[in-house]
């Protein structure tokens, strides 16, 4: 299988119809590495300093408010990943729901 590599800034119409169009692969390059590496250790330092940082460790909507214990961080974040998971209705086509993949990296 084909692989393309996702490089940050430089996504184009004629790459989205090729990862639309084309069975492959998809890896970002290796620069990525320093951004994800600096966000995670971002969401470590609040979480180490306790702060409260919404999307990080609070409830979400109604419970914005309601701070989650650091022991409950993995659950909340599963959670989220199950309850966007949900669908009705026949499966999307893969070249589709690579391209909806792409596009929300």
């Amino acid at each position: 299988m084909r692989r393309f590599t996702l490089k940050p800034g430089r996504l184009s119409y004629h790459d989205l119809r090729h990862v639309h169009d084309t069975p492959l692969t998809i890896a970002l390059e290796k620069s990525c590495a320093t951004g994800i590496n600096l966000a995670a250790a971002c969401v470590a330092q609040v979480i180490h300093e306790g702060r409260t940082v919404y999307g990080i460790n609070t409830g979400f909507g109604l419970l914005a408010n309601t701070k989650i214990n650091p022991e409950d961080l993995e659950i909340l974040q599963r959670s989220i990943v199950l309850s966007h998971a949900a669908g009705v209705g026949e499966y999307m086509a893969d070249a589709t729901v690579r391209l909806m993949m792409i596009l929300k990296i």
